[in-house]
């Protein structure tokens, strides 16, 4: 279904399927992280289950879908950010699991601006100017961060307009 619906939407630029797509069904309790064939390289499918097993299930178990959508955000962008040399600024540490408070407040807003924000921003120099502004705003009035960045990894993708994903990435239930 991730996978039609990846395409269906257009998620990426078209001839260099670098798309990303983070999909959360609440009722499900399904995450998954569709990744296109052009960041495939640079986001095997061992690297986003270790994502979100370590920084996004641990969440999503407890209910806290913001802080685990945001941990997936944080991750990916960071890895897309070394990989295409830009650095990011005012980015939110990413949460750390031992450390966190329980909230149910996740919510179908975050997760469309996360979808927009992975799938748009990197696609133009602009776009890369305004990610730090609108990672503010999207973190803005969460509670009780955890403190760290994450690793080093590598990646970069453009925005919409028909890319193409051959079912890379990972899912996991919680």
């Amino acid at each position: 279904f991730v996978n039609r619906l990846y395409e269906a939407w257009g998620i990426g630029k078209k001839g260099e399927d670098k798309g990303i797509l983070i999909l959360l069904t609440v009722k499900e309790r399904r995450v998954r992280i569709e990744t296109g064939y052009g960041v495939e390289g640079i986001l095997p499918d061992g690297l986003v289950g270790e994502i979100l097993d370590r920084y996004v299930v641990p969440y999503l178990k407890q209910g806290d879908y913001g802080k685990g959508l945001s941990n997936a955000m944080i991750a990916i962008s960071t890895i897309v950010a070394k990989d295409a040399k830009v650095s990011l600024t005012g980015n939110s540490p990413i949460y750390k699991s031992s450390a966190h408070r329980t909230s149910k407040g996740g919510n179908l807003f975050t997760l469309i601006l996360l979808v927009i924000i992975m799938t748009m921003l990197l696609g133009t120099r602009r776009g890369r100017a305004m990610l730090p502004f609108l990672m503010l705003m999207l973190f803005m009035g969460g509670g009780g961060r955890g403190v760290g960045g994450f690793g080093s990894f590598g990646g970069g993708f453009g925005g919409f307009g028909g890319g193409m994903s051959g079912g890379g990435g990972a899912g996991r239930g919680f």
